[in-house]
């Protein structure tokens, strides 16, 4: 009897320990091995810690002048418990009730085959994606600013965020204070095309489907490479200008720009070389219109659909090269009937299609494929 006693002390002392053990957080220091480093995108990582099974999607700079910002989300697994000391959310694996408030990340999912875990949407009116046309009825539309009342019907898994700066910390405050876990997402600050489309590996992480998007991102350079392979000889490099004024601005990007990197690859030299820093930057009209005269080729201009709608939008735009010669081309070619743009959506997750447009564009005898986001203005 003594024996039993004594057995029976010993064992629920072990079940305690072990209890005890399972209980115990893993430090914020433990979670320093390389589960994914992105090989293309600087704004994401995902790190790991021994005998853990949740991890931590850190993410920097996700916003256009953030500077040294680091943020990290801890993607539970198994009950796992968030890190001593960790102040960030918390967001469960498997996410099925995603919010996305980017049309880019809606193309994520859906490249990934989970358009359906998507519950609302940040302008309904304007994504072009099929499943989220076909599901208007049942998936929310946040607006432009978060419906607060709304967001705590659906109980979102996560809310996943585009940076705009210290104008979102309402909005995460507010999210914080009601308990709903969220996610900046920085894909459109990449300067790689590839850069951009690789951010599905992070929204993987979120939904337990690591291993899917890593090989369904895997394909993408390949495609790519094989089609900037084909301009390496190009010995004819044409001048290409881009975009259109805005309120009396017109925004070039920088030589170190996604946009740059796409037509450098195509083949082609983007015209504006004084802008080498990692962003947009305004610049004179004048000095604009000077441009538009002598470059080649003249793309994304605005909403244009044709010659005569991008020469009403100035009466100079008549002296511009790509106008007389007609080598002006516009990414508005897939609009939706209520005035969406599918090239600002699957675009980042389709780099390679983009680049194969450009060089037909630029280099016709390299790429005889009809044209997928851009038109030829006439």
């Amino acid at each position: 009897m003594i024996k039993q006693s004594i057995s029976a002390f010993i064992l629920a002392s072990l079940l305690l320990l072990v209890s005890c053990v399972s209980n115990k957080k893993t430090s914020l220091e433990a979670f320093n091995q390389d589960i994914y480093t992105p090989e293309y995108a600087s704004g994401f990582k995902i790190l790991g810690a021994d005998n853990v099974q949740s991890t931590l999607i850190q993410v920097f700079n996700p916003w256009q002048g953030a500077k040294d910002v680091e943020m990290s989300y801890f993607i539970s697994r198994n009950g796992e418990q968030a890190p001593a000391g960790f102040t960030g959310p918390t967001i469960p694996a498997g996410a099925k009730q995603i919010v996305c408030m980017s049309s880019s990340y809606i193309a994520m999912l859906d490249a990934l085959g989970q358009a359906d875990r998507i519950v609302a949407v940040s302008g309904i009116d304007y994504v072009s994606n099929p499943y989220i046309i076909a599901h208007k009825d049942s998936i929310k539309d946040m607006g432009p600013e978060m419906n607060y009342e709304l967001l705590l019907g659906l109980k979102p898994d996560v809310v996943l965020l585009y940076g705009i700066g210290d104008a979102q910390t309402a909005v995460t405050d507010k999210l914080k204070e009601l308990s709903i876990p969220y996610m900046y997402v920085g894909e459109y600050l990449e300067e790689s095309p590839l850069g951009k489309a690789e951010w599905m590996v992070a929204l993987s992480e979120l939904t337990d489907s690591r291993e899917k998007g890593i090989e369904i991102f895997s394909e993408i350079p390949k495609r790519y490479q094989t089609l900037k392979d084909l301009t390496a000889s190009v010995e004819q490099r044409p001048t290409v200008m881009f975009n259109t004024p805005w309120n009396d601005s017109w925004i070039m990007p920088s030589t170190k720009s996604y946009m740059a990197q796409l037509v450098n690859d195509a083949g082609a030299d983007y015209i504006y070389k004084e802008n080498t820093s990692n962003s947009s930057a305004p610049i004179g009209l004048e000095t604009a219109y000077g441009l538009i005269q002598k470059a080649d080729y003249w793309i994304n201009v605005g909403m244009a659909s044709t010659l005569d709608e991008l020469k009403a939008v100035n009466p100079k735009f008549t002296d511009a090269k790509s106008v007389r010669e007609k080598t002006a081309y516009n990414n508005n070619l897939r609009l939706t009937a209520t005035g969406g743009n599918e090239y600002w959506e699957s675009a980042v997750v389709r780099p390679d299609i983009v680049l194969r447009d450009l060089i037909h564009i630029f280099h016709p005898e390299l790429v005889s494929d009809s044209l997928y986001y851009y038109r030829h203005l006439e």
